[in-house]
């Protein structure tokens, strides 16, 4: 690999291109990178300039040295979403300097199971808006959200005006933005049409969350399923001692 040894330090080019490649999985989580060696023969430098851009790289939180072990990848491109208050997948994607964007969307108005029904607390024959959508961060799909919303809050029928965040539009319609959230997790394996939404391998891990949203006046205006790819996103909780 060429040096362009008029250019930024030698150190800094071997680290950023170590970084690059650890951040886009040629090197993943728990590997080890090249020994120095090898590395001072890839890079055509010296021992100290290896071990300097190593040094920084640890420091950045990228890898780990170990002796008599090498040098073990640390670094984890998952996305954390904090459980600590209340924010859109939009927000949580955009706050990691990341792309939010919607790969696939519909929207269509149905007859609920009676299992949505209830968690929506319906009357028999309403109606529901059902919204699917594949979110995605830098292009990646990570989510697949499977939503319903009673039929009687009136929002649009647009499919592209939940590309963003579901929550603005539901600003938009004077629903308000959720002032309560009842979640349940559990984890579960890919099927082939889950595979085919995250572009994964069938029978990759899967988290599921399911989430019941409630107004200011306790009234529920959200049941979604959503779908995580187990790979890229995991949920942290802070709990506090009473």
């Amino acid at each position: 690999m060429n040096i362009d040894r008029e250019s930024l330090p030698l150190y800094l080019q071997v680290k950023m291109t170590l970084k690059e490649e650890i951040e886009n999985g040629k090197y993943p989580r728990g590997s080890l990178i090249p020994a120095e060696p090898q590395l001072e023969k890839i890079f055509h430098v010296s021992r100290i300039t290896i071990r300097q851009a190593i040094t920084e790289l640890e420091a950045e939180g990228y890898v780990k040295k170990a002796r008599g072990r090498g040098t073990t990848v640390t670094y984890s491109s998952r996305i954390n979403e904090s459980a600590n208050a209340i924010r859109s997948f939009t927000t949580e994607i955009l706050e990691r300097k990341m792309k939010p964007g919607t790969s696939y969307v519909t929207l269509k108005k149905m007859k609920p199971s009676k299992s949505i029904q209830d968690m929506l607390e319906l009357e028999a024959k309403e109606d529901v808006y059902q919204l699917i959508r594949i979110r995605t961060a830098n292009d990646k799909p990570i989510v697949l959200f499977e939503t319903y919303i009673p039929g009687h809050l009136e929002l649009s029928m647009d499919p592209k005006a939940f590309e963003d965040s579901m929550y603005d539009q539901f600003e938009k319609a004077n629903i308000g933005k959720p002032s309560v959230i009842k979640e349940t997790f559990s984890s579960m394996l890919a099927d082939m049409a889950l595979s085919k939404a995250l572009h994964i391998s069938k029978g990759s891990p899967i988290l599921k969350r399911i989430r019941l949203s409630l107004n200011d006046r306790n009234e529920p205006i959200e049941y979604t399923i959503s779908y995580y790819d187990g790979q890229t996103y995991e949920y942290s909780i802070e709990l506090h001692q009473r």
